[in-house]
Parts: structure tokens; C-alpha cells; sequence
């Protein structure tokens, strides 16, 4: 998604609220009103994400949050596609924004390890201090740590890769491509929860 973003709408990222933020300050100062209502939007449907996942986990539970984690995934992508290239490039990333919050409240980590699935930077540094810990005190759960978040970051890119290539072949319809990976993340979530409970 954050690939996506980057190459089908001149170098915005949907997935984050921080330049989101930064901007909305920058165009209220720059009296560009149109431009901070649409930043303000993206706020809102980040924050509506963000309610939307806590209200169906804490009254439905676990299970009920991922599959509506994985609706808005592929109803958000295909609603990606049809949002044409020339429009303003915060109104095509609009549908992004719910979704990036909704997948990240949901998709917080796994097993010990905190790691967010659309921000690479706590990942690099979680990467860089386990494998240091481990050169200097050789424990294995150091080096664990290392490797997963090493895991992390290659997904992460391999996807970027991903992103760039079918982006330039495909343009906005290149979000139609992001459905496998979601259903494949689908299944392989579904039975991973499936051996928990057994």
C-alpha cells in the first residue's frame, strides 16, 4: 500500500499520518484551504479506522476484526482502482488512510515482537540493535529478534519492488494486484488461528 501510494500519487504516502500532519500545518500556513481539508479528511478516516477496528474487536472479538480487517483490504483496493490517476493525489489515497489504520490496529506483531506493518523505521532500528546485541553478548534471542525484523524489512520491500514495477505497468488499476497478497495474508492468517485454538 505504501508503494502504491508513492508511485501512483506523485510521492504521497497514504499510509502514514506524520508528512499527513506536517502538511496540513504547511498548507494552513501556505492559506491552501482546499488542500488542508482533504489532509483533514485523512486524519478523520485514519482516526475512523482506528475506532471502527477497536469498537468490532472489543464487542465481536479477535477473529470478527480480521475478517473485517481483510474486507476493508479488498473493498479498499478495488475502490483504489477506480479513483482515476488525474485526480488530486490525497483524494486517490483517501481509501488508504482508513485502510492502512485498520490493518495496523489489527496487525500489530507477532509472537514477542512489536512491529507495525506499514512503518519500516522502528523495524530498521529493531534489526540493527538485535543483531548488535548479539555480537555483543552472543544471546540467541538477540540474533531471533535480528532475523525477524530482518524478515520484516524484506517482506516490507519486496513489496515496495513489487509496488514500483506494477505501478509504472499498470497505473492506479496496479491496486487490483495488492487482492493476492491480501488473500494469501487471508489464508495464512486464518489457519495459523485455526492451530492456536487446537
Amino acid at each position: 500500500m505504501g508503494g502504491y501510494s508513492l508511485f501512483t500519487r506523485l510521492g504521497n504516502l497514504g499510509t502514514a499520518q506524520t508528512g499527513n500532519l506536517i502538511e496540513i500545518v504547511l498548507n494552513i500556513f501556505g492559506r491552501n484551504y482546499q488542500e488542508v481539508g482533504l489532509r483533514f479528511a485523512a486524519l478523520l478516516l485514519f482516526i475512523l479506522g482506528n475506532v471502527s477496528a477497536a469498537l468490532i474487536k472489543h464487542n465481536f472479538g479477535r477473529f470478527v476484526l480480521k475478517i473485517y480487517t481483510f474486507g476493508v483490504l479488498i473493498v479498499g483496493q478495488v475502490i483504489l482502482a477506480f479513483i482515476p490517476a488525474d485526480a488530486d493525489a490525497v483524494l486517490g489515497l483517501l481509501p488508504l488512510f482508513f485502510m492502512s489504520s485498520v490493518q495496523w490496529f489489527t496487525f500489530t506483531g507477532t509472537r514477542k515482537y512489536n512491529c507495525s506493518t506499514i512503518f519500516s523505521t522502528n523495524n530498521l532500528k529493531q534489526m540493527v540493535l538485535g543483531y548488535t546485541y548479539y555480537h555483543l553478548t552472543g544471546k540467541e534471542e538477540d540474533r531471533d529478534k535480528g532475523r525477524f525484523y530482518l524478515l520484516s524489512l524484506t517482506f516490507f520491500y519486496t513489496g515496495v519492488v513489487l509496488a514500483v514495477a506494477l505501478s509504472h505497468s499498470f497505473g492506479v488499476r496496479a491496486s487490483y494486484f495488492g487482492l493476492f497478497i491480501i488473500i494469501i495474508a487471508e489464508i495464512v492468517s486464518i489457519e495459523r488461528d485455526a492451530k492456536q485454538r487446537t
